[in-house]
């Protein structure tokens, strides 16, 4: 699927693209924290995401590159 015009899609930072993260949760059990795996709020488990024109900006400032361009 072709990207609109002015989006960009780089690999999501929040889970380095893996689509899942680790979050602390309280056992059911003993109400102790624990560490446990859930879906990336970010990228909705999807592993990229889509930016528009200034925020690909601001990424490919950073050293970020993009997975994908828009469609020229």
């Amino acid at each position: 699927m072709a990207l609109a015009q002015g989006e960009y899609e780089f690999e999501c930072d929040e889970c380095n693209g893996d689509g899942n993260v680790q979050v602390i949760q309280a056992d059911d059990d003993t109400d102790e924290p624990e560490l446990v795996w859930d879906r990336c709020d970010d990228c909705r488990g999807q592993g990229t995401v889509c930016v528009d024109d200034k925020e690909a900006a601001e990424k490919i400032g950073l050293g970020h590159t993009p997975l994908r361009t828009p469609a020229g």
